[in-house]
């Protein structure tokens, strides 16, 4: 969780300091303009959403030596983790009920900066998932 939070905060800065370069290149394309040469482009702000589950997965090496072998990680957990992230979009920490629990305990600091989300419907799982935003601005 601290990862995300320092994630999307260097991601947010990054973003603040493309916003000035942009505002800087507006001024040096009116310039190449005027000598006739092409603009430079504008940075585009980068956008990160997080979702974050715990639970039990299974992990190892999968596939075969005549086939694509990969060291991965699957199950229903590593299922609800990437639908959290979808539901993220941009900007967001997504956390479900158990990280929350897990926080409460190990990290209450960090547990109190959640905001309880109206329940998410995701596909893959039948019933409805209890979710947490992580304020981290």
């Amino acid at each position: 969780m601290r990862a995300a939070i320092d994630a999307q905060r260097a991601i947010d800065e990054l973003n603040r300091q493309r916003l000035a370069q942009n505002a800087a290149r507006e001024i040096e394309n009116r310039a190449r303009a005027s000598a006739g040469l092409p603009p430079k482009p504008m940075l585009v702000a980068l956008q990160l959403g997080t979702g974050i589950n715990t639970g039990m997965v299974t992990v190892g090496l999968m596939g075969s030596n005549q086939h694509i072998l990969n060291y991965t990680v699957f199950g229903r957990e590593v299922n609800l983790a990437s639908r959290l992230e979808g539901v993220s979009g941009s900007g967001r920490i997504v956390i479900s009920e158990a990280t929350f629990n897990h926080l409460k305990r190990a990290a209450p600091e960090l547990a109190a900066q959640c905001v309880a989300l109206p329940p998410e419907k995701v596909k893959g799982i039948r019933e409805a998932v209890n979710v947490f935003a992580v304020t981290w601005k």
